[in-house]
């Protein structure tokens, strides 16, 4: 691939949601939905906040979203905001948060009354018109929602991942203010930025790499390798969070233009079937997937330079690492997993545009051994 292609327009670094009524202004924003979690962002404080920003102008809140929602919740909460009259989505979260504004953006003017509804529209693709403007503002610095085209919808009843993409999807703006992420405990500050990591890492060595790529990729894994570890020893340091919110959003500039590979298509039957966190599910195979992939890598003193090693081993390492300080457990029989249910992960480890995008071909053996060396 030799094309680059992002259209948000950026706010990053301390106290940008001071630019949050600009920003709105410059959309058309009159009428304004709020999307948050269920609880982090009224804890911290900055919901409040928000609102008083955002005082002159009609908004409506919806803080409901569930992590990782599925189609029944997705069906859920556009039934419960059509009745609303807005004109803009400003999703303040993780990036579920982000995810379900892009949803609502997509189906839009579809009529949606059941989970099945969703699951048509998305593989038929029959979206909406898709003109609602989305402003994003991630309260994780992992997900890179905020400057990507596409949304994760989860189906726990048909155990499945689906995405809704469309380059309309890309959010008009999106303000990464690390402050947002100081609340953060040690786990999730460790998961957040492991799932950047795992960004960086698979569209650096993803078949639609290229050099714009690869520099924001290595960009991103150099923030992170160097800053995670520290901050998990000092987690209201801003300085820190700054630098590892400013690797996950090179993460997520990076991967937008060649999607994820292999690490994130494992990940999806381990999070469906044992809940694990995204960002542990798709790190437990970065440095096993990195070993294989290594002979594919382009310039790979490169790569190894960002993360400071040598070699693939000293990846997982780090990895391990991490996973000891903020208390993650590293091997599947721990979350749950049973070994005879091994090669039925394996068989739904496939997931298109994912799978097939990893540099070495790979088949269900091949993962089936990766299954085992982390269980």
């Amino acid at each position: 691939m030799t094309k680059y292609y992002n259209p948000v327009r950026l706010f990053f670094g301390e106290q940008q949601l001071n630019n949050l009524v600009d920003i709105v202004q410059s959309c058309g924003g009159k009428n304004i939905l709020l999307l948050t979690g269920l609880q982090s962002l009224k804890k911290s404080g900055y919901f409040v906040k928000i609102l008083n920003i955002l005082s002159e102008y009609d908004v409506s809140v919806f803080s409901e979203i569930p992590s990782n929602p599925d189609v029944a919740n997705i069906a859920k909460i556009k039934n419960e905001t059509d009745s609303l009259s807005y004109d803009l989505v400003l999703a303040v979260g993780g990036g579920s948060v982000i995810d379900a504004g892009k949803a609502l953006v997509a189906l839009r003017g579809v009529e949606i009354k059941s989970p099945e509804d969703i699951r048509n529209v998305i593989r038929e693709k029959r979206y909406g018109a898709m003109e609602c403007p989305l402003i994003a503002v991630p309260t994780t610095a992992g997900t890179g929602s905020e400057v990507t085209s596409w949304a994760t919808v989860w189906d726990r009843e048909a155990e499945a991942k689906y995405s809704i993409e469309d380059a309309a999807l890309y959010p008009r703006a999106a303000i990464v203010a690390p402050e947002l992420t100081v609340n953060l405990n040690g786990y999730m500050t460790a998961a957040s930025a492991l799932d950047a990591l795992s960004h960086a890492t698979e569209a650096y060595w993803s078949k639609n790499t290229n050099e714009i790529v690869r520099m924001y990729a290595t960009k991103a894994i150099n923030c992170i390798t160097k800053n995670l570890d520290m901050l998990l020893d000092n987690l209201g340091d801003i300085n820190l969070r700054t630098k590892v919110a400013n690797g996950s959003l090179f993460a997520g500039l990076a991967f937008s233009n060649t999607k994820t590979t292999a690490c994130h298509s494992i990940s999806y039957p381990l999070t469906l079937k044992y809940g694990l966190n995204h960002g542990v599910a798709v790190s437990m195979t970065l440095g096993k997937m990195l070993a294989m992939n290594e002979d594919s890598l382009i310039e790979k003193e490169q790569f190894f330079a960002a993360y400071g090693v040598s070699s693939a081993e000293e990846v997982e390492v780090f990895i391990q690492k991490i996973y000891k300080k903020a208390g993650i457990l590293s091997r599947l029989r721990h979350h749950g997993a049973s070994r005879t249910e091994l090669a039925g992960i394996a068989d739904k480890s496939f997931t298109p545009g994912r799978m097939d995008n990893n540099p070495v071909d790979l088949n269900k053996q091949d993962i089936l051994r990766l299954l085992e060396d982390i269980y």
